[in-house]
């Protein structure tokens, strides 16, 4: 092989490092969609209007849509679930710690929709008789993440 043959190869393979490296560079660049957020602002607003009613087939919770970050942006299409804790008031100790449950999750189903539910609800069943039963929500994110805790009801069910 000549002189000039081991030229060109050299030049062409110099052309596939350039070649490979610029698409690299291209391919692993990132498009800047909006400036950075601390993940304590990401998280949706907290949710101040948790209801509690007494029903005959249980005790209904309502609660309204969050529609904001807690840094005031406008919530994005990513609210998945909202998460309803409750905890049993001993009658014997009602000042006593007791820990919250969780007692159900309710999915989110209208993301994508034009028309999104306002209030989201759930009817509690699994109740004992003169039981006080104290609750709170939270909203969750696609990723997880979980809002601040409701406002707290506090309800007793049963004769």
């Amino acid at each position: 092989m000549g002189t000039a043959d081991r030229g060109r190869k050299k030049g062409a393979g110099g052309a596939l490092v350039l070649l490979l490296a610029a698409a690299l560079a291209f391919g692993s660049a990132c498009g800047k969609k909006a400036d950075p957020r601390a993940p304590e602002v990401a998280i949706p607003e907290t949710i101040r209007d948790l209801k509690a009613e007494v029903q005959p087939k249980g005790i209904a919770l309502s609660w309204g849509r969050p529609r904001r970050y807690v840094d005031g942006k406008a919530l994005r299409g990513d609210l998945a679930a909202f998460l309803v804790f409750r905890k049993d008031i001993s009658k014997a100790c009602p000042d006593c710690p007791a820990p919250f449950k969780q007692r159900a999750k309710v999915e989110v189903e209208d993301q994508q929709k034009f028309i999104q539910k306002e209030r989201f609800a759930f009817v509690d069943r699994e109740l004992s008789p003169q039981t006080t039963y104290r609750y709170r929500v939270f909203s969750q994110l696609t990723d997880g993440s979980l809002s601040n805790p409701s406002n707290e009801v506090e309800v007793t069910w049963g004769p």
